[in-house]
């Protein structure tokens, strides 16, 4: 595939791979009954939640909930079905010709093809991958997320680093990765600090903001983000948010060494930005007298008070 008629973005890029899948010609042979879309690892998870808008006839198996497009597998089996699913299920609708999608978190295609041995809650599907596609590379393995960042025919054919902070990084961003440009990604090697900007674009603000409030700013972020801020401080700040805690943190803001010094110089910006992290200064000032006053609250006020004094 040439830059010029690649995709925009891996949400796209999956979309086109799982048409290309489902392609026949009709003039030779009948369509196929659906696309399997196996995924041992869960993998793909944030991104189907992002398609289930752009394909109407993306289906999930899963627990019973039709307003999903989620079923057990003899549900799935009879919902592909046309006639079935305009006479019980109206709702669940896409064009005429579409191939459906069959989406099977924590499931391989080692089972679907060991039929003997293929669960019996799976039995149900284990024909339509014979009447139908199983969406998988060439070399016949599911498809990874990377996998496909990096494939240059159907993917994005992006540079993606392959060690394990890189890979959870990548992981923990997917959804925003899943909509960014990939003319943004492309040209460089990707590697964690990549994909956990993706994700916070902003690092020394949202330290300041989990600074002043930690628990109520952790609540306000999803998993993954979270996991973008706590790779960002380990690698830059030399501190774990999970395991050191904030009085840590506070620690090191007011000592200012090394990256923490750039920190310090936002928070100086607009104090009033960040109104808890006066307070957490004052708990975290450590006991040692040689320190520079003027970065501990209480002591800026003691050094106040004594001129006004004087």
């Amino acid at each position: 595939m040439t830059t010029s008629q690649r995709p925009m973005t891996l949400l796209e890029a999956v979309r086109a791979s799982l048409s290309h899948a489902a392609r026949y010609n009709p003039g030779d042979v009948v369509a196929p009954a659906a696309v399997l879309w196996t995924d041992a690892d869960g993998q793909w998870r944030p991104v189907v939640e992002q398609l289930r808008g752009m394909m109407p006839e993306l289906l999930t198996l899963g627990e019973y909930d039709p307003a999903k497009r989620t079923g057990p597998a003899i549900w799935l089996r009879t919902v592909i079905e046309p006639a079935v699913r305009a006479e019980k299920f109206p709702d669940l609708a896409w064009p005429n010709g579409t191939v459906p999608v069959i989406y099977m978190p924590g499931v391989s295609r080692q089972p679907l093809r060991a039929v003997e041995e293929c669960p019996d809650a799976l039995k149900p599907l284990v024909e339509l991958q014979y009447r139908g596609a199983v969406w998988t590379q060439k070399n016949g393995k599911d498809w990874t997320v990377r996998a496909f960042l990096v494939n240059d025919e159907e993917g994005l054919g992006l540079d993606v680093a392959e060690d394990k902070l890189t890979l959870q990084a990548m992981q923990g961003a997917l959804s925003q990765l899943a909509v960014t440009p990939a003319a943004r990604l492309r040209g460089k090697r990707l590697e964690a600090e990549d994909f956990d900007k993706l994700m916070i674009g902003d690092t020394p603000r949202d330290m300041l903001l989990w600074l002043g409030d930690p628990e109520g700013t952790r609540g306000q972020w999803d998993q993954g983000k979270w996991n973008a801020f706590c790779n960002r401080c380990r690698q830059d700040y030399g501190f774990d948010p999970e395991s050191d805690g904030e009085i840590v943190a506070g620690e090191k803001l007011g000592q200012r060494e090394g990256a923490w010094y750039g920190v310090w110089e936002r928070f100086a910006e607009s104090p009033t930005l960040y109104p808890g992290v006066p307070n957490l200064l004052r708990r975290a000032k450590p006991k040692d007298l040689f320190v520079e006053r003027d970065a501990w609250p209480d002591e800026a006020e003691t050094m106040e008070g004594g001129l006004r004094e004087a």
